[in-house]
């Protein structure tokens, strides 16, 4: 895959994964979670999506709960997006995140 097209693909699965987390996904009320970046596989395949909240324990909390929910969210990426092969999202939290 080309690096332009990878760049495009990474921005456009860290605006479609926010806003399907947000809209979709039932995450506890308090729990508010930022997707920090994705990283994608040679071939385009497969996505680590890096995630972050207010603290370490609320973003582990908030990436278990989605990697249940892998499956459902790769069937709304498939909706959203135009692609021949749709990345599977695999979440986890960002480095960033303050221990």
């Amino acid at each position: 895959m080309r690096e332009r097209r990878r760049e495009r693909l990474k921005s456009v699965l860290v605006r479609e994964l926010s806003q399907i987390i947000r809209e979709e996904i039932d995450l506890p009320e308090n729990l508010f979670v930022t997707v920090q970046g994705v990283e994608l596989s040679k071939d385009g395949s497969k996505a680590k999506v890096f995630i972050s909240a207010l603290n370490r324990e609320d973003a582990v909390r908030a990436v278990e709960q989605l990697n249940r929910a892998q499956g459902y969210i790769h069937h709304l990426l498939g909706k959203r997006l135009r692609l021949k092969v749709v990345p599977r999202p695999e979440f986890f939290v960002s480095p960033e995140v303050l221990l």
